[in-house]
């Protein structure tokens, strides 16, 4: 009897709270009040209502409202900091009172601040073997292989470790040993796709795409220490696999005896079709103005190698030029506005104050070694063209259409302020890396007088670990252990990948 009593009693309060939740959703649909929803809750969420400005009897006119907009990829519904909201700041009546004296003189401020709080998306980690990390904000995370790399994102590798990195235009980086780069801008206009880099130290190899067809090279692949890649179907193995189960048992003998890479010609193959196909799609020119504290080099359409240490000099060489490269360098001080065009495909150095630069003429060991690091890097091209197809191809096809590239991909088209902008990014940037020299110089006498020790100078530490793979590599090119994995089933193969992909022998 008891539970019937309470039963009745837990039913007439439910009925009771109906009108009230009836009543306070219908004030709220009239007020144009927002529902600030948790960013984990999924589902179709609204705005206020776009008929809140319709109704004649109102007289509200269209022209004075400022509607909301679809929120872009990326972008949650809800404005509020949920992260590193205060609550404290929550709920103060004064920050209220000025936040919305703000808005009010404001009207359009909800839009401006989703376009302000917007981090586009700079690309993908395709390979990292070691320890890597992307530093965001406060936030501090271990990444690998698949792992989003948005703007602002300092990345950092650890020593002995690389990472080889997939930028949304279909570009390369490779990122060396001990290195820290942050990436500040990616900006997509119909005509070019421009990359604002920092490197804080270490060393980057910067590798545009190329449109032209690759040529045959059966020499072993240089970066031995990034391979096999996690993009199972790009490696050599694959391939290896694919003509051992089409070969006779004769067929097999016979290529095992004369050493013939019949895999190497496949998987050339295989890049020179996927290039051709994702040509039809080709994505705008690469442009990069990569900044270092004492130099920034711009180059358009143009691989090279960059050096920088703290406190020490910067060294640099262009590599791979396309037709119509270009590559600058611009110095440092507040009136040193001129340009320096290279044109010389050479190493060359740059001060440590940023003044000058001049050419390497006695070429080093390390240095040399830093070009046959990336000489030859088929699986990783390979990988690259299977990634643009997938990643990169359907961007190309939005850019016609700015809405779509805003709401499904995320990203906003420019147009001439692209020029503008960077016109103010070489001025702002000169101006800033100036003043920062003064205070790396300060930073550095007072560690060295706390008696620590910082690199200046270049040494063995970016190509020492890939080195000792590719001679590694070399000796057990045909061992039996290698001749192994071509006969291996699936689900071997996906565990040999994984298993020599992630992890650093």
């Amino acid at each position: 009897m008891n539970k019937l009593i309470w039963s009745a009693f837990a039913m007439s309060l439910w009925w009771s709270s109906l009108p009230v939740w009836s009543q306070t959703e219908s004030i709220d649909d009239f007020l144009g009040i927002e529902s600030e929803v948790l960013p984990e809750l999924k589902g179709h969420q609204r705005f206020s209502p776009r008929d809140l400005h319709q109704k004649v009897e109102w007289n509200v006119q269209e022209k004075e409202v400022e509607v909301d907009s679809e929120p872009l990829k990326g972008q949650g519904y809800s404005l509020i900091p949920w992260s590193t909201q205060d609550p404290e700041e929550w709920l103060s009546v004064d920050k209220w009172l000025l936040e919305r004296s703000l808005k009010d003189k404001t009207p359009d401020w909800k839009l401006r601040l989703r376009d302000d709080r917007q981090l586009e998306h700079v690309g993908k980690v395709l390979q990292c073997r070691g320890k890597c990390q992307v530093f965001r904000g406060s936030m501090q995370a271990s990444v690998q292989h698949l792992s989003r790399i948005n703007e602002g994102d300092e990345f950092k590798t650890d020593v002995d470790s690389v990472a080889w990195i997939y930028l949304m235009d279909g570009t390369l980086v490779r990122v060396g040993p001990s290195t820290s780069v942050s990436f500040l801008e990616i900006n997509w206009s119909k005509s070019e796709v421009f990359h604002l880099v920092r490197v804080h130290q270490g060393h980057l190899f910067w590798h545009p795409r190329d449109a032209k067809e690759f040529p045959l090279e059966l020499s072993p692949e240089t970066d031995a220490l990034s391979l096999p890649v996690l993009v199972r179907e790009a490696n050599q193995a694959q391939f290896e696999r694919e003509l051992f189960q089409k070969q006779s048992d004769f067929a097999r003998s016979e290529e095992t005896m004369k050493l013939e890479d019949t895999a190497i010609v496949a998987q050339i193959k295989k890049l020179n079709e996927l290039r051709i196909q994702n040509n039809s799609a080709l994505p705008p020119v690469a442009k990069v103005m990569l900044v270092a504290p004492n130099a920034s080099l711009v180059g358009k359409m143009t691989s090279f190698d960059f050096f920088h240490y703290p406190g020490g000099k910067s060294h640099f060489k262009k590599r791979h030029a396309l037709e119509g490269h270009e590559l600058s360098l611009h110095l440092r001080g507040y009136t040193a506005t001129e340009t320096a065009p290279i044109a010389e495909e050479a190493w060359f150095e740059v001060e440590t104050n940023g003044k000058s630069y001049s050419k390497v003429e006695q070429v080093t060991g390390a240095l040399e070694i830093t070009e046959l690091l990336t000489r030859r890097i088929k699986t990783i091209e390979l990988a690259r063209e299977f990634w643009l197809e997938k990643y990169t191809s359907p961007v190309v096809k939005s850019m016609d259409r700015p809405k779509d590239l805003a709401i499904q991909h995320g990203y906003s088209l420019w147009g001439d302020e692209l020029n503008r902008r960077f016109d103010f990014l070489v001025e702002y940037t000169r101006r800033m890396e100036t003043t920062n020299l003064k205070s790396m110089d300060n930073l550095l006498k007072k560690i060295e007088g706390n008696g620590e020790l910082a690199q200046k100078e270049m040494d063995d530490s970016h190509y020492k670990s890939t080195l000792n793979f590719y001679l590694k590599d070399l000796k057990t090119r045909y061992t039996n252990k290698r001749m192994q994995v071509r006969e291996m089933s699936d689900l071997q193969y996906y565990i040999w990948i994984l298993r020599n992909g992630k992890t650093q022998n």
